[in-house]
């Protein structure tokens, strides 16, 4: 078990690392192999789990808390000036690769130390932002959804439907009008990049509704109005800004190099 302790504790220092990876054209390829490198690992683990009982449950216990607890200790040592960025830095490597890797091949016990292991996290609040358990597909997944992944996560929020005031006008917005320049499209191809990236990393604040109500207060609404009127130009500003002011709220320290 202490070996096996040390290989996870080497493993979340390899992926802190390596969070420069976590970018769309990058990340599948970057996951797919890095896994293959611990398969071994990840794939022994449930055979430090067998036997009986509350054997079992004191196995997964002890295997779940161990980068939670190596985590919490190397954040303490973390300047106060730099913990918020870094908090950033340890939840994502957390929700995108660890947590992911784990339950890659869905084994069940596998399955049960990463879920373990996410209430570990948020209940020693090793960064102070909560952990959501997280899978491959979806993290990949969210790459895929361009321009509109903000104002959907803001809509849903909201309780409204995908088919909303919102998100109609703003997608009709990016059809007839972005995607027709050579800028626009550039523009929409570098939400596809961050807006995932932003809307996890809000998931992981206490109260994403609050920042979600001030997005929508602050950019979007005003945005759906700058575009209803065809004030074009007004409505690419005021989006670029807000993934601008997102992007350096939210994001984590790869993203702001």
């Amino acid at each position: 078990m202490e070996e096996t302790r040390k290989k996870l504790e080497e493993f979340f220092d390899e992926m802190l690392r390596d969070m420069k990876y976590f970018k769309r054209k990058s990340y599948e390829q970057f996951f797919k192999d890095t896994y293959e490198k611990y398969r071994e690992l990840v794939m022994s683990l449930p055979s430090l789990c067998e036997g009986e009982g509350e054997e079992v449950e004191a196995a997964v216990e002890e295997l779940a808390s161990v980068i939670p607890m190596y985590a919490r200790r190397k954040f303490l040592d973390v300047p106060k000036k730099k913990k918020e960025a870094v908090g950033i830095d340890y939840n994502m490597t957390m929700a995108v690769y660890v947590v992911p890797m784990l339950v890659y091949q869905h084994d069940p016990v596998n399955e049960r130390i990463a879920k373990r292991m996410v209430e570990i996290w948020n209940e020693g609040q090793v960064t102070g932002l909560r952990l959501q358990k997280s899978d491959y597909d979806q993290i990949a997944g969210g790459f895929h959804k361009g321009l509109c992944y903000i104002t959907t996560a803001v809509c849903e929020s909201q309780g409204k439907p995908d088919d909303c005031q919102e998100l109609t006008v703003l997608r009709r917005y990016r059809d007839q009008y972005l995607m027709r320049s050579k800028e626009g499209r550039a523009m929409v191809e570098e939400y596809y990049e961050i807006a995932p990236v932003l809307v996890l990393s809000i998931g992981m604040h206490r109260e994403p509704y609050k920042i979600y109500q001030e997005i929508y207060r602050d950019y979007l609404r005003p945005c759906v109005e700058y575009a209803e009127n065809e004030e074009n130009v007004k409505c690419r500003e005021l989006y670029a800004d807000m993934v601008g002011s997102l992007r350096q709220r939210f994001a984590p320290s790869h993203y702001l190099n």
